[in-house]
């Protein structure tokens, strides 16, 4: 296993930029080789289970979206709705591999995969500013910026009375080399939490209510950093979908800046470094 960085040294560890796209190019070429291999992931053992505080006991997703296979390089983002499409029934607890692998064919759909609901659009992949459209409206949903280091914040900002958050807002790794990732939206604490503390295809979006960490959502993907791209579920009663798709973009983009750092600094690659 690659060494973890262990300091927060902006010239030792120089972000990401231009000069870097043919590591991060030829890490995509060879995850191209190896992203379609199967991994049995529902069986890893997931360390937030562990977790007395997290509560999934009344988690009922009534959304279900595919975020379509996407790398750092992408300057467009589009994420499908397959909540009726799906032959599966929708689990409540953890998302199975047969369940992942259902919705890994529903994106392969020519048809499904023409008509995104949701679409992140931007100018280049080493600075980068996405805009967020809602299709079925025509208008934008949010602003996202986000720096050019895995642990860069992520700032989301919304146009005037929309409907999906009424102010700005920061989200951030909790400490800067952990993958965990908080924001506050309406004085509530939000949450996307990697389910392993090995592994980032697992994730589990949580919401914060008295001494409880309540999910609302969940994301899976077959193993891999450098390319990215997974089923989530959302229960829209409890959190904006629009938001819970965004705040999933963020971290993907966290996991392929991980793996391009890491072949950087290091030669190594993943989608590791602590929960």
């Amino acid at each position: 296993m690659a060494p973890r960085i262990t300091t927060h040294d902006p010239e030792k560890y120089p972000v990401l930029n231009q000069q870097d796209e043919p590591i991060i190019d030829k890490g995509i070429k060879k995850a191209e080789t190896g992203f379609d291999s199967d991994h049995d992931s529902s069986s890893d053992e997931g360390d937030i289970e562990k977790d007395t505080s997290v509560d999934a006991s009344k988690f009922a997703p009534n959304r279900v979206f595919y975020i379509l296979r996407h790398n750092l390089f992408s300057k467009e983002v589009n994420i499908i709705d397959i909540t009726s499409s799906l032959t599966a029934p929708i689990a409540n607890d953890e998302i199975t591999d047969e369940f992942r692998d259902n919705a890994r064919s529903l994106s392969e759909n020519k048809s499904l995969a023409a008509n995104p609901v949701y679409r992140l659009r931007g100018k280049h992949w080493y600075s980068s500013e996405m805009t967020m459209m809602d299709l079925q409206s025509a208008e934008d949903v949010a602003t996202w910026k986000h720096g050019a280091a895995s642990f860069s914040k992520a700032f989301l900002s919304f146009p005037a009375q929309s409907p999906h958050s009424s102010h700005p807002i920061t989200m951030a790794p909790v400490k800067w080399y952990k993958r965990t990732n908080e924001w506050v939206k309406d004085s509530i604490t939000y949450s996307w939490r990697c389910n392993s503390k090995y592994k980032a295809n697992r994730m589990t979006l949580l919401k914060k209510v008295g001494p409880k960490q309540v999910v609302v959502g969940r994301y899976a993907q077959r193993w891999g950093s450098w390319i990215t791209g997974g089923v989530l579920l959302v229960d829209a009663r409890e959190e904006d979908e629009a938001l819970a798709v965004l705040t999933a973009c963020v971290m993907l983009r966290r996991m392929q800046q991980r793996a391009a750092e890491r072949s950087k600094y290091s030669g190594g690659g993943g989608g590791g470094g602590g929960e």
